[in-house]
């Protein structure tokens, strides 16, 4: 690790505790969670959303996931969603530390189709801010979502994301460039988010 990367790490010096929202629980992933990460993002419909999630996504591909996310120093922070009531997983959301877009932190997230349009990726999402801005010093987040992904942008304006600029990246799904809007969270966006 260089020492640009470890002055990063020690703005946010943190180990992905467990976040609690009213319906759900972030906690980090274990190679007990392969299996149902493979079954849920092994979905065209997530994998044509984000821009590094290829289809189909098979077990080993969910057992490279967790091998990497769970080495130390990785600059992440990494949560599975699961319900609170059951436990069950239903996504995952995490911050990028390191491995930055624009020279920002970044963060990203997906939820599996059987639970969109509940709210579920709105509480995750800003409890990921939250943290973010509660723990580490910096004032900037970047959110990404391909320019087709309104749901998302719903979700990244009700965490204070502002419109930056749109750029093109490669989606593994579609073999081709698409349109990403980029949006920047500062400290001042995100408290008039959690004010309205």
């Amino acid at each position: 690790m260089t020492r640009e990367e470890k002055a990063v790490l020690k703005t946010f010096d943190i180990a992905c505790e467990i976040l609690t929202t009213p319906d759900l629980v972030l906690r980090a992933p274990t190679e007990d969670d392969v299996q149902e990460i493979a079954t849920l993002a092994n979905n065209h419909k997530i994998s044509s959303m984000l821009d590094s999630i290829p289809f189909p996504y098979f077990d080993a591909d969910a057992q490279k996931f967790v091998e990497h996310i769970s080495k130390p120093n990785v600059g992440e922070c990494v949560f599975a969603i699961t319900n609170a009531g059951t436990g069950e997983l239903m996504g995952m959301c995490g911050l990028h530390l390191i491995d930055r877009r624009f020279e920002l932190p970044h963060m990203g997230y997906w939820i599996g189709e059987g639970f969109w349009g509940k709210g579920y990726a709105t509480q995750a999402a800003r409890a990921v801010v939250d943290l973010f801005f509660k723990v580490g010093t910096e004032d900037t987040l970047l959110m990404s979502v391909l320019e087709t992904n309104q749901a998302s942008r719903r979700v990244i304006e009700k965490c204070g994301g502002e419109f930056w600029h749109q750029d093109t990246r490669y989606s593994t799904h579609f073999d081709k460039e698409m349109k990403v809007d980029h949006f920047r969270i500062t400290r001042e966006s995100w408290v008039g988010a959690v004010a309205a």
